[in-house]
């Protein structure tokens, strides 16, 4: 069969499939080719070479019958004055295709160039999952300031915090996006951020951080049950018990967030030298904390439970350390009657410090805050492990005797007063109860 004939609907259905792709010619309209496949795909492209370029100029126009011979060829005429033009094609249909970009692609282009903790990665699949589950699929373009406040209002009636954080993400994408997909000469496809209406509305609800800590009596009602539970792993040498309630514990007398403890692994620690190291954190930089005499008990429990898991709180499970302790930490809140999240043992333990007076730079390095580029001394303030030491035990004195496991230094004849984990009342009521006593 010849390669160049005119393109009729008979001829091109009766082309038989080789063992290659075989290109023919529509004499009819010059540059309009059919390629065949060893499939049998009939495909119509326009197939132009041009003056000082080293490769011939291919566009797909569509497939043979769904695009008729008509059409064929009213398109291969249309695009060929595109090139006459000095228009290339291809880039106008990536153009387009970059503008028609979903969410999903985005967010997977996004996902693929950021560095995301796995708290925020966990919100933002949520998110998708929960909240914008009808727009996945849709061109990130469409997602306008009009849709931006519907969504936005819709989820408030659920949740304001989620309304919020569904929008953040979404503010979040369109950022990425503006910088990622741009035409030949470097203008976004994103100029605009719909996102911004809100704050043109006023309408961010700025839902206040959560204030949840445990007060004394709540700190021994929890340890209590800790205790009670891991009791309980021990008695059935149910190894996931036990890793939890240690884990929990530690997280109460460090203030250390929930991953970075649960990626603890033992070559962070060094119980010689009562010190360990948290390497990857929330802000990026490394931790050196030290082990107080309580934690160095819980230290030394996890290595009788040691296994080939190189993780401090293990488990059984493809990741070798604990992944999601929900049900234990449920019967922990149920045994001891304590409604709890991780983050509220981070906050006791910064309130607990605040009521002892821990300095403000050994705080904010005990719970690895950064500091602001402005705070000039903050940069000269250098706060080793050892310089961390006593601040660290006073806290950790001060938990337990708040939960009633350390006796309060509160009778001057008892002997020797240990005054370091009192607070500034408690040390001026002492120092009047003295002073009575003399008088």
């Amino acid at each position: 069969m010849p390669e160049k004939f005119k393109f009729t609907k008979k001829v091109l259905q009766d082309i038989t499939p080789l063992e290659k792709r075989k290109r023919y010619y529509d004499s009819d309209v010059a540059g309009l080719v059919c390629d065949v496949t060893p499939a049998g795909k009939k495909v119509f492209r326009v197939y132009k070479r041009l003056k000082h370029q080293s490769s011939p100029l291919s566009v797909t126009l569509g497939s043979f019958p769904e695009l008729t011979i008509e059409q064929a060829r009213q398109s291969a005429r249309d695009t060929l004055n595109k090139i006459v033009n000095k228009q290339n094609p291809n880039t106008e249909t990536r153009k387009q295709q970059e503008k028609l970009v979903t969410m999903k692609e985005v967010f997977l282009h996004y996902k693929g160039n950021k560095s995301l903790s796995d708290n925020t990665l966990r919100g933002y699949n949520q998110v998708m999952d929960c909240y914008l589950e009808d727009f996945r699929e849709e061109p990130l373009i469409y997602f306008d300031e009009n849709t931006v406040k519907k969504v936005h209002a819709s989820i408030t009636k659920r949740s304001k915090a989620q309304a919020d954080l569904t929008m953040r993400f979404i503010r979040a994408l369109f950022n990425f996006a503006k910088f990622e997909y741009r035409d030949e000469n470097g203008v976004s496809h994103f100029e605009e951020n719909p996102v911004h209406i809100l704050s043109h509305l006023r309408a961010w609800h700025h839902v206040g951080r959560k204030q949840t800590y445990l007060n004394g009596q709540q700190i021994g009602a929890f340890l209590d049950a800790v205790d009670d539970v891991r009791n309980e792993g021990i008695a059935t040498s149910m190894l996931f018990p036990i890793s939890v309630c240690d884990y929990i514990e530690t997280a109460l007398f460090t203030g250390l967030r929930k991953t970075e403890l649960v990626q603890l692994k033992w070559e962070q620690v060094n119980l010689d030298e009562r010190s360990f190291w948290v390497e990857k954190t929330k802000n990026g930089d490394p931790l050196k904390l030290p082990i107080s005499p309580h934690l160095q008990s819980i230290f030394e429990r996890r290595k009788e439970y040691q296994t080939e898991s190189p993780y401090v709180f293990n488990a059984v499970n493809n990741l070798g350390r604990i992944v999601e302790p929900k049900k234990v930490l449920h019967k922990v809140s149920e045994r001891g009657e304590v409604v709890f999240s991780m983050h509220d043992l981070r906050r006791t333990f910064t309130t607990v410090a605040e009521r002892i007076q821990t300095g403000t730079y050994t705080l904010k390095r005990l719970l690895n805050h950064k500091t602001g580029r402005n705070d000039v001394t903050a940069g000269y303030t250098v706060l080793t492990p050892e310089e961390l030491r006593e601040p660290a035990k006073r806290i950790e004195n001060k938990i337990l005797e708040l939960a009633g496991r350390r006796q309060k230094v509160d009778e001057v004849n008892s002997g020797m007063v240990d005054i370091s984990s009192l607070s500034k009342e408690e040390k001026l009521a002492l120092a009047q109860r003295l002073l009575s006593q003399v008088s």
